[in-house]
């Protein structure tokens, strides 16, 4: 299998939702949608997997997010699940919400799992569908 991340790179260098931000590294890439918010690949061969986040520095952002989340009444894997199924991914996926730095909403993907970068940009598509209102905000 080519490097997922370079197939990414790929995948995403003429879709105009973002702006890639390919790492030096070849481990990682960012797709930019504005100042404060992002979606990101980052391989970890050490771990064999590879996560697909969505990332905001915005504060206020994310408390809007986490402030909908409790007003949908279900836990987070469930709140993205709709986005999931408009990008035609069917498989349920756990949804780490953490701080690094940004607050991050992500999902791991087996790295040795066929066809594990079509699935991949289906997650990443799930979480565009389902953060995009957020990300776009009221302008």
């Amino acid at each position: 299998m080519a490097d997922i991340i370079t197939g990414m790179i790929k995948r995403y260098a003429a879709d105009d939702r973002f702006t890639p931000e390919p790492d030096p590294s070849g481990r990682s890439i960012r797709l930019v949608m504005n100042d404060v918010c992002w979606f990101e690949f980052v391989k970890n061969e050490a771990e064999g997997k590879i996560r697909i986040s969505f990332a905001t520095r915005d504060r206020y952002m994310n408390e809007d997010i986490e402030l909908a989340i409790l007003d949908s009444k279900d836990p987070i894997d469930d709140f993205v699940y709709d986005g999931m199924e408009e990008a035609g991914e069917e498989e349920e996926h756990k949804v780490e919400h953490y701080h690094d730095g940004v607050f991050r909403y992500a999902i791991d993907l087996p790295l040795d799992k066929p066809g594990v970068d079509e699935q991949a940009a289906r997650v990443l598509d799930g979480l565009f569908y389902t953060f995009e209102e957020f990300a776009e905000g009221d302008d």
